[in-house]
């Protein structure tokens, strides 16, 4: 039954035909306001809405034809056959390409490609409409849209431009969406490629709309195809007297600690430059989270601050005028009583007064960043750690792996390291800093100078030592009971180990 049949079927009952399609098009607007709240339901909104007009252009046509008005009947017959035709493919499209092709089976499927696919099949069913019910003669309609077509591309030459820019770039594909991209002076996540324009989030969360002829243009940089490796490099100055290689050494050592920076390929420190005012070095290290460049930049030059310092390598002041200092400036981070620290500390409660200020003048202290590591588990070690500001964590297994486990924390006051310092023996565990720490370091030399001294210290030592250990291993029992040493088989066991490495 051609199309023509089936219209001229519908006027013999047109009251029931309008009732039937009042209903129908009610049914498409509760279905419609009920599938909008859904991600789903307001994809295929354009294609019921399409379908109300059509329906309603049948109930139009239905009245129309009843009442003999034959040319509002035809008119309104190729209105309801264009858009029925067209809602149907609009919402195939919607099911077929963005649910079952892009959703359910991850299969990429260009925008461009797929709004091309669809305007074809709207401009084919439109002619063929206009074919099937007005009966309009297809070769001088579509001699004359070749005019009016070139009318309009001279038109709309930049915007056609853009058109054919975004086909190219889609054919071509240098980027793809969540890639990191610079374009020109625009740098930014892309969100979508369309018709005309690519938009680009940048770190500022702005939405930049550039147009297609813009980036076919412009020099294009992707951050993340074909490989997310992305190389970045730091400069910073350091003291004429310090040795280029101690400095190097430890910035490499802040490097490797990092997470974000990787094994391989490995970081790099170079000496770069002789300033006026210094040694210039430059930092290469690679990472892959470019989304999050600027911060690891920030935690990188915070931790070689503090990496410096430990290394008793100066930065130094880019100023211009002079000034003449009878000592050098004072840090907060050099304030504080050693000797009333060490003073507190149960392991040297043996030492007397004079003994325990001697060792103070050979203490080091130390300054670590958030989130550094201090003592590494496994590695060698011969000195002694008192904290003397910010909170600690002690840990076993990989740092930040499946298998980590944090054993205590540690404040103000508290000490780690004493076997290392006494025997050599390495690390039992992870040490690191869970806010800016500053800790004071005994080192063996200095240690060593004492116990020479009075090797009668190394019995009382040797106990506190050795009973600290087993309350450590025994979850740290509290105020541990200490026998005396000549019936401590542990302390005396731990004094020879203690009198052998320090050779006594």
């Amino acid at each position: 039954m051609q199309l023509s049949d089936w219209w001229n079927s519908i006027v013999h009952s047109p009251l029931r035909t309008e009732i039937f399609l009042a209903v129908a098009i009610f049914a498409l607007l509760a279905l419609r306001a009920i599938m909008h709240r859904s991600r789903l339901g307001r994809r295929l909104d354009a294609g019921l809405t399409l379908l109300i007009i059509a329906l309603s252009a049948l109930a139009l046509g239905t009245g129309a034809a009843a009442e003999g008005a034959d040319t509002v009947a035809l008119y309104t017959r190729a209105l309801f056959a264009a858009t029925l035709a067209i809602a149907v493919v609009r919402i195939a499209l919607v099911l077929f390409v963005d649910v079952y092709l892009r959703e359910r089976h991850q299969v990429k499927v260009s925008t461009i490609v797929r709004d091309i696919v669809g305007m074809a099949a709207y401009f084919v069913i439109v002619l063929m409409v206009l074919r099937a019910t007005l009966k309009i003669d297809l070769a001088s309609l579509i001699a004359t849209s070749a005019v009016l077509t070139a009318i309009i591309g001279l038109a709309f030459q930049d915007v056609l431009g853009s058109i054919i820019s975004g086909l190219v770039i889609e054919a071509e594909e240098p980027f793809a969406p969540n890639d990191w991209v610079r374009v020109g002076a625009f740098e930014g996540k892309v969100v979508e490629t369309g018709w005309r324009t690519t938009r680009i989030c940048t770190r500022q969360n702005e939405v930049i709309v550039l147009p297609n002829t813009y980036l076919a243009r412009e020099p294009l940089v992707n951050y993340t195809r074909p490989d997310p490796r992305h190389r970045d490099s730091l400069r910073f100055e350091a003291g004429y007297e310090v040795p280029p290689n101690t400095v190097k050494m430890a910035v490499l050592g802040v490097l490797r600690d990092d997470p974000s920076v990787l094994d391989a390929p490995e970081p790099e420190v170079h000496t770069s430059k002789y300033n006026p005012s210094g040694v210039e070095y430059e930092v290469r290290y690679w990472l892959v989270d470019f989304a999050g460049l600027q911060t690891i930049r920030d935690r990188l030059m915070t931790n070689v601050w503090y990496g410096l310092r430990r290394a008793n390598v100066r930065i130094p002041l880019p100023a211009t005028d002079l000034f003449v200092r009878t000592s050098a400036p004072a840090s907060p981070l050099d304030t504080g009583d050693i000797t009333a620290a060490l003073a507190g500390v149960p392991l040297l409660t043996p030492l007397a007064p004079e003994e325990v200020a001697r060792l103070a003048r050979q203490v080091h202290r130390l300054a670590f960043a958030c989130g550094e590591t201090i003592v590494r588990e496994g590695e060698a070690g011969d000195s002694f750690y008192l904290v003397e500001r910010g909170v600690i964590a002690v840990t076993i297994g990989k740092r930040d792996g499946a298998d980590m486990q944090v054993l205590s924390r540690m404040l103000p006051g508290d000490y780690f390291g004493e076997m290392s310092l006494l025997t050599g023996e390495p690390r039992s565990a992870n040490v690191v800093a869970e806010s800016d720490v500053v800790v004071l370091e005994v080192s063996r030399a200095a240690f060593e100078y004492i116990v020479e001294a009075n090797p009668a210290l190394l019995e009382p030592i040797s106990q506190i030592a050795a009973h600290r250990q087993e309350a450590q291993q025994a979850s740290r029992r509290a105020h541990p009971v200490i026998p005396p040493f000549a019936q401590d088989p542990a302390a005396q066991r731990l004094r020879q180990r203690i009198r052998a490495f320090f050779g006594l």
